[in-house]
């Protein structure tokens, strides 16, 4: 048990950091293709999303971290997103308790030690990683659900005018226009109209990759049961979700109680407090 905990504050710790510190320079390349009208895409799932079809996602989740690729820590845990209302990440060891929880809330972060009753929240302008590239609220759940989007959190239905479409072969590369925001490029599977990849880019060097695998069905809507979202900067940090037995039961979204006996910390204070429990 006391090796369970200890890889948990571990991966807790990454994920801390990868949130709120990691940065890169990179340029990108510009993709080459024939040009494509918005009417013939304009009906794809991941550009027009069916949204009241998927309010609710839940499953189990196999989270492996690992650090420029020099190994990795497997750990499990929950996956709970609610359209609108909040994404929910729990971290348990060996699949026992629920030692941590990750919330990404509409208006917040927040982080919380449950081993050590201790927890941090910050708005998301304050995460270096979120905060410095624009990522709000909306762009995370857009990226869980597997749809396209604007660099403000709209679904891309919303602005197709405000991005290059381009026919690659079989797929279709679409990227933002505005430079002065992060850029984003996605690649659609022409044939299923499935998002397949996600890359932002921002003018200060933060990167995030996220590519999709295995697609299912999950209320009768094809979803992928493996996101690996990769950070790039001082350190290269991959994060791959599996989810299984996922479903889209409704349920009542609730933040995690923090009560009396849970202690609220700066952001390197709490980043202190887990390295002392490795």
């Amino acid at each position: 048990m006391a090796r369970g905990i200890r890889i948990t504050a571990f991966a807790f710790l990454i994920l801390t950091l990868l949130l709120t510190g990691c940065r890169t320079k990179k340029e990108t390349g510009r993709e080459r293709g024939e040009n494509v009208s918005i009417k013939s895409i304009a009906t794809l799932p991941a550009i027009t999303p069916d949204t009241t079809a998927l309010q609710h996602l839940s499953g189990n989740t196999a989270l492996n971290i690992a650090v420029n690729g020099k190994g990795s820590v497997n750990i499990k845990g929950k996956l709970r997103v609610k359209r609108g209302e909040g994404i929910q990440i729990s971290v348990t060891p060996l699949g026992l308790i629920e030692a941590a929880c990750i919330e990404f809330l509409p208006h917040k972060i927040r982080f919380i030690n449950k081993l050590q009753k201790t927890y941090t929240e910050m708005p998301y302008s304050e995460a270096s990683i979120i905060g410095l590239s624009g990522i709000n609220y909306n762009v995370l759940e857009a990226i869980f659900f597997n749809y396209t989007f604007l660099p403000d959190g709209r679904l891309a239905c919303k602005g197709l005018k405000e991005m290059s479409i381009k026919d690659v072969g079989e797929s279709y590369h679409l990227e933002t226009k505005n430079k002065k925001a992060m850029q984003y490029r996605f690649l659609i599977n022409k044939e299923s109209g499935h998002l397949l990849s996600c890359n932002g880019l921002s003018s200060t060097g933060e990167s995030i990759e996220c590519l999709y695998s295995g697609f299912e069905e999950i209320g009768n809507i094809p979803f992928p049961n493996n996101i690996c979202i990769t950070f790039k900067g001082d350190a290269t940090i991959k994060l791959n979700i599996g989810l299984s037995k996922a479903d889209n039961n409704p349920f009542k979204f609730s933040s995690r109680n923090v009560n009396n006996s849970y202690l609220k910390q700066n952001i390197d204070d709490f980043i202190k407090s887990i390295k002392q429990n490795l």
